[in-house]
């Protein structure tokens, strides 16, 4: 069954994602909190809303299995955030789905670019970047992990 990529509107869509953002964080094993993760969590409707974001949500044979956060970092430049993918469907393609679909969602919603930060531990995910284009640039923002990336792909 292919992967279906929907963008969150309802409270339950949003409660899915903020499950997915939790279980992100577990695996990533680090204190977000620097980035404001605990507020981010009680307000993903207004950070990734529109009309200037969006929460991408993968689905699998009916259940929520990756997300992806899309917000306006600068007037112009997007912001990916917490992408996700349960470790059960690593390998499925899901990453990629929610890539291209944040993409274009990025380019509709009137995007020039789109910036992230990761680390490089997550060399699966900076493999998957790369692969759509992305380059690896100075820091944009403050992250205190001594493993940080920092990537940007422009929107042609």
């Amino acid at each position: 069954m292919p992967v279906e990529v929907e963008i969150a509107k309802t409270e339950k869509q949003f409660e899915a994602g903020s499950q997915l953002f939790r279980a992100y964080a577990k695996y990533l094993g680090l204190d977000l909190e620097f980035q404001g993760f605990s507020d981010e969590l009680r307000s993903l409707s207004k950070m990734y809303g529109e009309p200037k974001g969006a929460l991408l949500l993968a689905k699998l044979e009916g259940a929520y299995v990756g997300a992806v956060g899309l917000r306006e970092l600068e007037p112009g430049i997007a912001e990916m955030k917490r992408m996700y993918v349960l470790s059960n469907c690593h390998g499925m393609g899901i990453g990629k789905a929610l890539t291209k679909a944040f993409l274009c969602q990025a380019r509709e919603m009137g995007y020039c670019s789109i910036r992230l930060d990761s680390i490089r531990a997550l060399d699966k995910a900076l493999q998957l970047y790369q692969w759509y284009g992305f380059k690896e640039i100075e820091p944009y923002r403050f992250n205190p992990h001594p493993e940080a990336v920092f990537m940007e792909y422009k929107i042609t």
